[in-house]
């Protein structure tokens, strides 16, 4: 039966439930792994401290929507962390500082933080990497607010002569979209940035930083994949005939990497709910379950 169908079916049947083929697949995979669910969680102290319990809110809303839907969760989670992003850059003091930069800037510099997050740079999967590079490169001929903000951050993050290299390589068609094979290409190689590897484009070679993958991941990767989705400019990803692991894979990327960073908020903020012991072994073991579930991926 085809999605259009299943989607029909899932409104006239609600509210009885039932999964789509890509739901009942990971439902399949984690069963074969003997796992319940792809993410697991540090045990949390009390703190009376109202930010605290308001972040906490939002990660219990996350929780719900696991195991089959981590897109949801991560907007959860990402919503504490905007908060967050935005009482950093009040404590600055500086209007020009973005909030992401003093965000990454707290999380990387803080002693108390793990910043357990840069373990994920290498485990970045390709689907991310290659949505990643269709934004960048659709962003440079469009001239929307948000078009030109996040090219300004991915020029701002992995560095303009990069990115104008990159467009350039890897050049919009007349419809404003790389073509299929470039957007593949372009996938591969953001791939290799993220694999801390040295790449070549038009004769100069680059060497990106971790801080700088870092800053592009937080303010190009996860603010991007929030906006679009909370401006309806996706298809709901697990009720779509493309879905598959992947689409999965890239999704949970995003949630780890979140959940990784809003625990380094509650360590930096010194709420006294956990440890950077526990963190730094939790979000271990979160990357173990990643590597177990989608290592296998391209």
């Amino acid at each position: 039966m085809n999605t259009r169908q299943l989607r029909v079916d899932y409104n006239n049947k609600w509210p009885e439930k039932f999964e789509f083929s890509i739901e009942s697949e990971f439902l399949t995979l984690l069963e074969k792994n003997g796992i319940k669910q792809a993410l697991t969680l540090v045990k949390l102290n009390l703190s009376e401290e109202y930010q605290f319990q308001f972040y906490l809110g939002y990660l219990l809303d996350a929780l719900d929507m696991l195991p089959l839907r981590p897109d949801l969760a991560f907007d959860h989670v990402w919503k504490a962390l905007d908060s967050e992003f935005f009482i950093i850059q009040q404590e600055l003091g500086d209007k020009n500082c973005s909030r992401f930069d003093g965000f990454v800037d707290k999380v990387l510099n803080d002693h108390n933080t793990a910043a357990t997050f840069l373990q994920y740079l290498k485990l970045t999967p390709y689907q991310t990497c290659e949505y990643a590079a269709k934004r960048v490169i659709e962003a440079s001929t469009e001239t929307d607010d948000h078009a030109t903000t996040l090219f300004k951050r991915a020029k701002n993050s992995l560095g303009k002569d990069f990115i104008l290299k990159f467009v350039q390589k890897y050049q919009p068609a007349s419809n404003g979209k790389p073509s299929p094979s470039d957007q593949r290409k372009a996938g591969r190689l953001l791939k290799l940035v993220f694999s801390g590897k040295e790449v070549e484009l038009d004769g100069a070679k680059f060497q990106i930083s971790e801080k700088q993958l870092a800053i592009f991941l937080v303010k190009v990767v996860l603010a991007n994949s929030r906006n679009k989705r909370f401006h309806g400019g996706v298809f709901p990803p697990f009720r779509s005939s493309v879905a598959k692991m992947e689409t999965y894979a890239h999704a949970y990327f995003l949630l780890h990497i979140s959940y990784g960073l809003l625990l380094d908020v509650f360590l930096y903020r010194e709420y006294d709910v956990t440890s950077l012991s526990s963190v730094n072994s939790t979000m271990s073991d979160n990357a173990g379950f990643f590597r177990l579930l989608f290592g296998h991926l391209k």
